[in-house]
């Protein structure tokens, strides 16, 4: 069993955020974090479990192994941040700017990921089953060894862009959607058709545009 931290290891340098964060963590219930800047923050462990961050800066902030599920991450900027680890089980993060974001072995089961930038994120082992990756950006991403099954891989109309994703030993059994760009597998960069082949050949029904 996960135990979630109630201090963390380096404090928001934002006065205002800090203070929140502070009431937070001495009563219960979730923070309310909503365009809070937390730049500066280790937050290494901490419970966030339905944290309300829509908006919110996170940019470099570490939440390795931190509770995040059910959590609000609309809009929010994790460039840089690391959520090594972490769990964003059933999170609502659409839209979030995560270019470079650590999410390595990080348990996003059905998290909301709907158009989020997730350009050059390390997603190494990551768990994203049932996840919904509707127009999401993951050009140059590290999924190796992720687990993507029964997710949603984009629309017709908005698919997920893979260009220059590495995607050695994902599993993508019943996974559906449509992806565009090319993908690195296997030592071998595929697109179109073999693309299409391979994908088939993990159970996964998924157009490539």
């Amino acid at each position: 069993m996960t135990t979630y931290g109630r201090t963390p290891v380096a404090w928001p340098t934002d006065a205002c955020t800090r203070a929140d964060l502070e009431r937070h963590l001495s009563a219960p219930g979730p923070f309310g974090g909503a365009n809070a800047d937390l730049r500066g923050a280790d937050l290494t462990g901490l419970d966030l479990g339905g944290a309300d961050l829509t908006g919110a800066t996170l940019t470099g902030v570490r939440l390795v192994r931190a509770d995040l599920g059910r959590a609000r991450l609309s809009g929010a900027d994790l460039t840089a941040a690391n959520l090594s680890g972490a769990d964003l089980t059933r999170a609502r993060a659409d839209r979030v700017n995560a270019p470079g974001a650590a999410f390595r072995a990080a348990n996003l089961f059905a998290t909301d990921l709907v158009a989020a930038v997730l350009t050059g994120a390390d997603l190494r082992d990551a768990l994203l089953n049932s996840a919904t990756l509707i127009g999401t950006d993951l050009r140059g991403a590290d999924l190796r060894g992720a687990s993507l099954r029964h997710c949603v891989l984009g629309t017709a109309r908005t698919p997920l862009c893979l260009s220059g994703a590495r995607l050695d030993g994902a599993a993508l059994t019943g996974a559906t959607g449509r992806v565009t760009g090319a993908a690195a597998i296997g030592g071998e960069v595929l697109s179109g058709p073999a693309l299409a082949a391979w994908l088939t050949a993990q159970s996964a029904q998924v157009d490539v545009a």
